[in-house]
């Protein structure tokens, strides 16, 4: 049996070729980074046989050919694409074997609903988490508990924080629910941690010292470099992290080495950069301050290079895993980060140095107006009320500062851990040893089964028209149809209905109505025909026929 993993491409899911040269020369979402990368991972280092790419519509194929390009063409070979309207077909014939989504809230819960309905034997359905932190994600959840996740399902975690997120979210979901009367059963899905993964090789051979001369910072300054985005909204405030590198400067006024704070990262259209340069020179910190705004991916390695320690403050649950302080790790850099979320994961206390937190505003306000807050000032409104210790950081950069011994063994440590921990080519594997034990479950099909969210455009607007379905209605092939449609058809058909039926079809149906026949007749003829694994694409062509005149009612 060929062992097919199925995929989504919808626009805005991964980063555009200009992204992926210069992804921090655009706004920049973390979470499209970190689907691209996880896809050419998956294609390099999965086992499946073959991966299928599902599309919404022909312009998304430009989207597949971004991702694969450059690829192995042995690999290239064993990806198809095909149109998202045949997906019942391929869980119906076993065409699929795993059906994965980049997002765990992006119609789970139907994917699993027609997963119930069509197949005939066990197909996964798997997605993962990126930021939890969006209030509408807890409709998604409330969808997918209603599809009654199984346990061949599964959502990837990348951290153990994360997972408890999900976890307390679908009981409060479930609670909800109960108080308003239903007992929907809690999904019997598994939620395994796995992390992301980067790529560990892209990140050697920066160079320190050209880097260094074009930053204009002295070879013998101690570095610490941040690399996270300009903007107050996301994931980390910097302002704090000035003030605390201030103290740490204080501390260490009589060192051999002069502190350097390095800010690196992607200016999201706002002013910070501005703000932030304001800001340092008002501390005292002018000249011990550079910023790098809107770097190259070329650049990373180099960037990482320069820096002897490398910290992330991150004060904002909408962060999830963080996947610069896995690049840091890569390079060898001792790490210093706020004690939140997945670095509780990642950041051991053999590679660095975590920063206590605290959660110090009441947001029962911001609970309940969060759906209708925008995503960003909702995000820096719970941002700025989240305090990571300054006391706590501007002390352990001055640990690392002194300790050189500490230093190099975090260091060394580091790097072992991102390679054999969070390198691609160790975390795939991870991924598929959960798809090969999802297989095997068991599955039982349930044919009537509908998402009960469905929405049945006949049901519900079938009043807008004069009549509904009349299939005993008699057809014949037109005039028109004779005139433009010979031995080809000669009647232009949209791109997108290519996906459902072709010049053949078209033909045979005209052949088929050479004498009146009822819509029923027709269409059971052209299923027998041509359709006979797909017969919902009969009545589309008997329809489009009848629109456009090439059938004419008698």
């Amino acid at each position: 049996m060929t062992r097919t993993l199925a995929t989504f491409v919808r626009p805005g899911s991964f980063l555009s070729p200009a992204e992926q040269a210069n992804p921090a020369a655009t706004i920049l979402v973390g979470r499209k980074v970190a689907n691209t990368s996880f896809i050419r991972a998956l294609l390099r280092y999965g086992s499946f046989d073959r991966y299928c790419f599902f599309i919404g519509e022909s312009g998304d194929l430009q989207e597949v050919q971004h991702l694969i390009a450059g690829e192995d063409p042995g690999l290239v070979e064993r990806i198809v694409v095909r149109n998202a309207i045949e997906l019942p077909d391929a869980l119906a014939h076993g065409m699929v074997s795993v059906v994965h989504q980049n997002t765990h809230v992006d119609q789970m819960g139907t994917l699993i609903a027609l997963r119930d309905r069509y197949a005939q034997r066990a197909i996964p359905i798997t997605s993962q988490i990126h930021s939890l932190s969006y209030p509408s994600m807890m409709q998604s959840y409330a969808s997918t508990c209603l599809a009654q996740p199984s346990e061949i399902d599964a959502v990837f975690c990348s951290s153990g924080p994360g997972r408890e997120v999900v976890e307390r979210c679908l009981t409060s979901v479930l609670e909800g629910m109960a108080s308003q009367g239903l007992k929907p059963q809690p999904p019997r899905w598994h939620l395994p941690v796995v992390p992301l993964g980067i790529d560990c090789s892209s990140l050697e051979g920066g160079n320190r010292q050209a880097m260094r001369r074009e930053l204009g910072i002295p070879d013998d300054a101690f570095v610490v470099l941040s690399i996270a985005r300009f903007t107050e909204f996301d994931k980390m405030d910097i302002f704090p992290l000035l003030s605390a590198f201030a103290n740490f400067k204080n501390a260490v006024a009589r060192g051999k080495r002069k502190p350097w704070l390095l800010l690196a990262g992607a200016r999201q259209g706002t002013r910070t950069p501005e703000m932030v340069q304001l800001w340092a020179k008002a501390r005292g910190l002018e000249g011990q301050v550079s910023l790098r705004i809107d770097f190259s991916n070329a650049e990373k390695a180099s960037l990482l290079a320069a820096a002897d320690v490398f910290i992330a403050p991150s004060d904002n649950p909408q962060e999830t895993f963080g996947i610069t302080v896995i690049e840091a790790m890569a390079a060898g850099l001792p790490i210093i980060a706020a004690d939140l979320d997945g670095y509780r994961d990642t950041v051991s206390n053999d590679v660095g140095l975590r920063v206590a937190t605290h959660w110090n505003g009441d947001t029962e306000r911001l609970s309940s107006m969060g759906p209708l807050l925008y995503q960003r000032p909702l995000h820096l409104f719970l941002g700025q009320s989240i305090e990571v210790d300054l006391k706590e950081m501007g002390a352990a950069m001055t640990l690392l500062y002194h300790d050189d011994a500490t230093r190099t063994r975090m260091a060394k440590a580091a790097r072992v851990r991102a390679r054999t921990r969070y390198d691609w080519s160790q975390v795939i594997p991870r991924y598929q040893e959960v798809w090969d034990a999802l297989m095997k479950g068991p599955f039982t099909p349930k044919p009537h089964k509908k998402h009960p969210l469905l929405m049945d455009f006949q049901r519900v607007f079938g009043h807008y028209t004069t009549t509904v379905r009349e299939t005993a209605r008699m057809v014949r092939r037109s005039a028109l149809s004779r005139a433009c449609c010979h031995e080809t058809n000669g009647y232009p058909v949209y791109p997108e209905l290519k996906n459902l039926f072709d010049d053949n079809g078209v033909l045979a149906a005209l052949q088929l109505a050479e004498a009146p026949v009822s819509i029923a007749r027709l269409e059971s003829a052209l299923e027998a025909r041509l359709y006979a694994r797909t017969p919902w694409r009969a009545s589309i062509l008997v329809a489009w026929l009848i629109k456009h005149g090439l059938l004419e009612r008698c």
